[in-house]
């Protein structure tokens, strides 16, 4: 029998101790949680195992290689995008021809396997459900079997009201491999909330099999914590690898390497590899990770200390967890337990009350009192902004008391009685988080001028073409993930915030320094809902009108759901154009698009441009910057291709026009076009992280990656909406069809990847690849691109995440992919050796 694990969970709700490794990662009694389950399958002679990734699927594979190490044979499917926990299975099919044994790799069980698989076996059915009970039934599927152990009911997580039974769905399947006949391809389709129901509307059975022992879902860091307890009472036992030495008063597993001489130890106690603990300090029940150092006079209790971290001398810690790299110095006092993330640095003589969390590269200050959770930036260090924005998940990162504290903070930063300008999306979760926002703004005595519903490009270019602004914020939710709220931050001019403006504002914030206006000083708001005259009237003005609508083109437009869809129909209606217009209407739901949806939208444009002879198709995303283009033969161009088609595009008019264009490109874009082109495209390459309009000279198109464009004709910030006019514009004046265009350009291959890379090690890596680029031709701009014969390869370190950035282009497909592959083997060396 072979077994699938799933393991591509995000791990959301138990952060932050997800924070860069996946959840089945986490450690438990000093072994991933998933290594006791790859071990469970191999005690119960199942050798055979696919793992599921989704979630940085590089830590699961660098940790578990081809399996041979804990003798077995593992199989990695990567799903490319979220299909649901049966639709990833489907994704598995190809690997399975037999039974198979479906379980979590982020749960903590004892239960003995063979008798699950002996009681499917004796069932004869296609599906064996695990169950087991529990106390607590609500944040699991409730199911109910009859005298002959079929399953009759479910309820997917219910209300205590709708409870009918305290027996629980545990996630463990045996299946037989005719389950996929039921399970649709690519599609997002759940074993609970879609297969099962299905299979008893079709009537065919469904055995449950009532296992005894130990299981826990480890979902949240509450959850976890319980978990460790319950090992601490001997509930359930692990194999950790070491050699038990039991003592009167504990019982220690500790690494040969260890050193903990002179220490009182109570309890359970696990110690990791070349970890110190000095004498007169006091353990009890506590599980301690690698490289760790415990200093003298500590006393812990029910603690789980992950690898690389310090506690100084005296200091007093109760149901704490520490994730890697958590220096804690002397006298430091946790009673009422804590969760402490990764890379955090807590001063001497700090105490922490009640149950805090504290997230990620925090730096608690000497002799603090933390009375709530630090989920936002280090004072000192890190950083709340990424590129001029804020991005967290809604009502837990982004909640309203801390838009109501950033906004106090930008308007303590402007001057008093200055006016900023406002915008979001229609969803509710943005519309709550800009009015919070908004109420600190006027608090400190700064005026509004809210423009509700309305597209980021026009806060911008109301702010490029007002002198009396001083800045802007936009409000969104994020593209990629419904969860996450975006909050953007414009200078007076239209640009994103640098980073002094940055940091100016974070002091404000973390300091809580802001300015108090007297009740008749505070800020007044004006509505200015709409669209702006100014920007219609602009737009239409800069446009040759004539020759768009002379072309009568025929579109097809995927409004995506987003702010556009009250705007930008208009002005093509204006502009002659013919079009068919999707997705125009409001969908919170529909703001946030998978890989799989958005691919799916890219597919039904490319359907409809082809059968209905359109002229071009575009997708407008819901923050009408970005956009995506197929062409009139259904090809399809975005990111580095849609920079590539503008130059071209650009070219052929300026060589009609016999003209000069001048253009700003980022330093990865591809180089195929740059000798073509010359000398009507004067190509400037250069960075964008801080790019200010006023630095452009008299530079006539900008153009980024991900479909983003400017026109400065019109605005230096990137509109899709113009973008695409321009676009109709310029072709209409070559009179040429959009795959004439992408025909003139030759042949390349540009392959892009990240890899990740830990903070502390980004440097390590520039300087391995400055050594590697020294006897070569390279340019250090932005990262360090090495320029080789028909080729090259561009390493940028991402300015915020743990990763690093790789481009390569070469003159065909297979020679990028080898150059790339070897310069990802590159550095995930330089980081093993760092």
């Amino acid at each position: 029998m072979k077994a699938v694990i799933m393991a591509g969970g995000f791990g959301t709700r138990i952060q932050p101790l997800t924070n860069s490794l996946p959840k089945p990662m986490i450690p438990v009694a000093g072994r991933p949680m998933m290594e006791h389950i790859v071990r469970k399958l191999r005690d119960s002679g199942i050798t055979d195992i696919v793992i599921l990734l989704f979630y940085m699927p590089e830590i699961v594979q660098n940790h578990f290689g081809d399996g041979s190490e804990l003798e077995v044979r593992i199989t990695y499917v990567l799903p490319n995008d979220d299909y649901g926990t049966a639709g990833a299975v489907k994704c598995a099919e190809a690997h399975i021809d037999e039974s198979f044994l479906i379980i979590s790799g982020d749960l903590v069980t004892d239960f003995d396997l063979n008798t699950i698989i002996r009681a499917h076996q004796q069932s004869r059915e296609m599906v064996t459900i695990t169950l087991t009970s529990v106390p607590n039934p609500l944040q699991f599927g409730v199911v109910v079997t009859d005298k002959n152990h079929r399953i009759v009911k479910f309820l997917e997580k219910p209300g205590w009201g709708e409870v009918f039974s305290d027996t629980i769905n545990t996630g463990i399947y045996v299946l037989e491999k005719e389950i996929f006949q039921h399970i649709p391809e690519k599609t997002n389709f759940d074993f609970s909330k879609d297969l099962f129901p299905l299979l008893m509307k079709r009537q065919i059975p469904i055995h449950g099999f009532n296992a005894h022992g130990y299981w826990r879902d480890v979902g949240n860091p509450d959850s976890y914590r319980e978990c460790m307890d319950e090992f601490f009472s001997g509930a359930f036992s692990l194999d950790v690898g070491i050699e038990c030495q039991v003592t009167p008063s504990a019982t220690i597993r500790a690494h040969p390497s260890t050193s903990y001489q002179s220490t009182l130890l109570e309890g359970i106690n696990i110690i990791g590899a070349n970890t110190i603990i000095e004498p007169y300090a006091k353990l009890t029940n506590c599980i301690i990770g690698d490289n760790c150092h415990i200093k003298s006079g500590c006393e812990l209790e029910n603690c789980i200390i992950w690898n690389s971290c310090t506690v100084g001398e005296e200091s007093v810690l109760h149901h704490t967890v520490m994730c890697n790299n958590v220096h804690i110095a002397e006298k430091v006092h946790i009673p009422h337990g804590a969760i402490i993330a990764e890379n955090v640095t807590i001063e001497k003589q700090v105490e922490i009350e009640k149950d805090i969390t504290i997230w990620p590269d925090k730096h608690i200050e000497e002799a603090a009192i933390v009375s709530s959770n630090v989920i936002w930036g280090d004072k000192f260090k890190a950083t709340i902004f990424e590129s001029g924005a804020i991005r967290g998940f809604t009502n837990i990162q982004i909640s309203a008391d801390f838009a109501a504290k950033i906004g106090a903070a930008l308007a303590s930063f402007l001057p008093r009685n200055s006016t900023i300008i406002m915008s979001r999306d229609y969803h509710k979760a943005s519309r709550m988080i800009k009015r919070s926002f908004l109420g600190g703004v006027l608090s400190a005595g700064v005026n509004v001028i809210d423009m509700r519903l309305n597209p980021a490009p026009v806060n911008r270019f109301k702010l490029e073409n007002n002198e009396l602004l001083a800045g802007g914020v936009h409000f969104q939710q994020c593209s990629d993930n419904i969860d996450e709220t975006i909050m953007t931050f414009f200078d007076a001019g239209g640009n994103v915030i640098d980073s002094a403006a940055e940091k100016a504002i974070e002091r404000l914030f973390f300091r809580e320094k802001f300015r108090k206006a007297a009740h008749d000083e505070v800020g007044d708001i004006y509505d200015d809902s709409g669209l702006p005259k100014n920007y219609l009237d602009t737009f239409l003005a800069t446009i040759n009108r004539k020759a768009i609508s002379a072309a009568r083109f025929k579109i097809v437009l995927d409004l995506s759901f987003g702010a556009t869809i009250n705007v930008f129909p208009e002005i093509l209606s204006k502009l002659g154009c013919e079009m068919i217009v999707l997705n125009a209407y409001e969908n919170p739901d529909g703001l946030s698009r998978s890989a799989t949806q958005l691919q799916d939208a890219v597919n039904d444009v490319r359907s409809i441009v082809q059968s209905t002879s359109a002229d071009l198709g575009f997708i407008l995303f819901p923050d009408g910057e970005h956009f995506l283009m197929v062409g009139d033969k259904g090809n399809v161009r975005a990111d580095h291709q849609l920079i590539l088609f503008t130059l071209q595009l650009l070219h052929d008019y300026a060589r009609l026009k016999q003209s000069i264009q001048k253009v700003y490109i980022p330093v990865s874009a591809p180089s195929v076009l740059d000798e073509a082109i010359s000398p009507h495209v004067k190509i400037t390459r250069g960075k964008f992280v801080g790019l200010q309009g006023s630095a452009l000279g008299d530079t006539d198109l900008i153009a980024y990656h991900n479909g983003l464009i400017a026109f400065r004709e019109f605005s230096s910030a990137f509109d899709g909406m113009y973008s695409i006019a321009k676009i109709l514009e310029l072709l209409a004046t070559v009179g040429k069809p959009a795959s004439e265009i992408f025909s003139a350009i030759p042949a390349y291959a540009f392959l892009s990847s990240s890899i990740s890379c830990p903070s502390e090690f980004k440097g390590t890596v520039m300087r391995k690849m400055s050594e590697d680029a020294i006897t070569r031709e390279a340019s250090f701009v932005d990262g360090i691109k090495i320029l080789m014969e028909n080729s090259s390869i561009h390493m940028i370190p991402d300015q915020h995440q743990p990763a690093v950035h790789l481009y390569c282009e070469h003159r065909d497909e297979e020679s990028a992919r080898q150059l790339l592959e070897e310069y990802k083997g590159k550095i995930r060396q330089w980081i093993n050796e760092a």
